[in-house]
This record gives structure tokens, sequence and C-alpha cells, in this order.
């Protein structure tokens, strides 16, 4: 039997102007998931992620160490400029069956030794 996800976002913005806001929920799903962690000591610049092939998955959780301290920059290539993605957030990627990327690249401005980043693929 396959591996299943069904990853849910939901949540909501309170004290805003316009009243709260609600989001989601908003569910990921994938019949046939993937479930392989990767953990990774980020080095200091381009770090390429490589995304597992059997299965394929359907998207990925990166989750930053809660005692990073350094800036992460996600990239789709070495050379993008890439969109700072923070210290300890936790970043969502969800890609189309038929565009799951060969990897992608976290780059961080100093190296997190010592500090674990985990990408969950699903």
């Amino acid at each position: 039997m396959a591996a299943t996800a069904a990853i849910t976002i939901q949540g909501s913005i309170i004290g805003t102007a316009t009243g709260e806001r609600r989001i989601g929920p908003i569910t990921l799903a994938s019949a046939a998931a993937n479930g392989q962690v990767q953990q990774i000591a980020l080095s200091s610049g381009n770090n390429t992620i490589t995304i597992p092939t059997a299965p394929a998955p359907s998207g990925c959780i990166i989750v930053l160490n809660p005692i990073n301290t350094v800036v992460t920059t996600l990239k789709g290539v070495t050379g993008d400029t890439g969109i700072a993605i923070g210290k300890t957030t936790t970043t969502v990627l969800n890609w189309d069956a038929t565009a799951v990327p060969a990897s992608f690249v976290l780059n961080s401005v100093s190296p997190q030794t010592g500090i674990i980043t985990e990408i969950i693929f699903f």
C-alpha cells in the first residue's frame, strides 16, 4: 500500500482594520506520498537539496531550526536571487505531479553548524 499525505493549513489574522480574516482550510494531498526526511546542517552559501524520485513527492515542508540566527534563502538554482524565508520559519512547497523539480537550493549567509534543518517530503 502506498503512503498518503494530507497537509492542512488553517488559521486566521485578527486585529486588522477590516476585522478577522480566516485562512483555509487548505489541504495539500498526495495519493503516493514520499515520506522521506532530509536533515542538513546548512553550510555557508548554497546548499543543494536533491528531491527524492521514488515515489515522486507532491511537495515538501522546510523546517528551519528554532535556534537558528541567520537568514535562509530559497532558490530554484544556484544563480537565482531567491526569496529569503527567514531564520526560524516553516515553509511549505507544493508542486504539480508533472513538474516535480530535481532539486532546489537553500542558501545560508553563514554556517549553521550543529543546527539541523529538516526537509519533509510528502
